[in-house]
């Protein structure tokens, strides 16, 4: 693997896992909905800004309330659905940035076995 590849890598596995963690932020913020609060800043989850008492245990349930290849059901409930819209473009966002970690990988491994 050459040096311009491993950065391509590095850098796919980097924009993947700030996606993710970005999610999980999302999730936050739809659990504080779903329990009737505001939803604050997507930066509550980062800076853990609980303002509701039950904000500690939303922020350990956000990360593992929608895993990635599970579908997110929408509620009918109008403010429920505009969070869980954006989780699902982020879960869209995350497929895209898989399948170009995937085909990149397939790429630069074929690349070494051409002669030059």
């Amino acid at each position: 693997m050459t040096y311009s590849q491993s950065i391509q890598f590095i850098l796919t596995a980097l924009i993947l896992l700030a996606v993710y963690s970005f999610k999980w932020s999302l999730h936050f913020q739809y659990l504080r909905v779903k329990n009737k609060k505001k939803s604050g800043s997507w930066m509550d989850f980062y800076k853990r800004n609980f303002i509701y008492k039950n904000d500690q245990n939303w922020w350990k349930e956000s990360f593992m309330i929608f895993p990635l290849l599970y579908p997110v059901v929408m509620t009918g409930k109008d403010k429920e659905d505009h969070w869980l819209a954006k989780i699902k473009r982020t879960n869209l966002v995350m497929y895209f940035l898989l399948i170009v970690l995937l085909l990149s990988g397939i790429y630069f491994s074929k690349l070494s076995e051409r002669p030059f």
